[in-house]
């Protein structure tokens, strides 16, 4: 496996819109970087696992049986969707958050999103069919991915918590910030057309 062109592929993998990059983008600006950055870290974390997995083997078994599939992709669907819903009808004013309990979205809950994340699942795939060798031991490519994936998942996720904590000050202003929640809202669930 060439390192460097892997790390390459990751970084754009990472960088490019879906679920968890919207779900940081929110996460970024209700709470800004430093403490948004437990997210970022499970969200590469939880992706890393999955390529492992994919790697190791089981990922085919999981691929493989529809059942499981069917199931996965129904649970993911629905995980994404409330999630969504739950961004675009979150509070937008600092009283409100305090009277109804602001969305807590850490390190726990970005690595399991992952785990219903389509797009995590595909890239896991792909990266598991372009770069693994037919020689060698799995698990040990396995865990050379993984290791370079998470890397550069935390390097090409971080703008997106990044933007979101950019737009902090200019959220305070209630519409604005419903505005925003909404569109991020809609842009996750937009994101779920692929799978219908």
């Amino acid at each position: 496996m060439e390192v460097s062109a892997f790390f390459v592929f990751a970084l754009i993998a990472s960088v490019t819109s879906g679920p968890s990059n919207v779900v940081l983008t929110t996460v970024g600006a209700q709470v800004g970087v430093l403490r948004g950055m437990p997210a970022l870290i499970g969200t590469a974390l939880g992706t890393g696992l999955i390529l492992f997995v994919v790697g190791f083997g089981l990922g085919a078994t999981i691929l493989e049986n529809h059942v499981v599939l069917m199931v996965l992709r129904i649970v993911g669907m629905g995980a994404i969707l409330w999630l969504a819903w739950m961004i675009a009808t979150a509070p937008v004013s600092a009283e409100t958050a305090n009277q109804e309990g602001e969305m807590r979205f850490g390190f726990l809950p970005a690595m399991l999103l992952q785990w219903v994340n389509p797009k995590a699942w595909i890239v896991s795939v792909s990266i598991v069919g372009t770069f693994m060798a037919v020689e060698g031991s799995g698990f040990e490519q396995a865990a050379e991915l993984s290791l370079v994936f998470i890397l550069a998942a935390c390097i090409g996720c971080f703008p997106w918590l990044a933007s979101g904590a950019a737009l902090r000050a200019l959220l305070q202003h209630p519409t604005i910030a419903r505005l925003f929640n909404i569109a991020l809202g809609l842009g996750l669930a937009a994101s779920m057309i692929t799978l219908i």
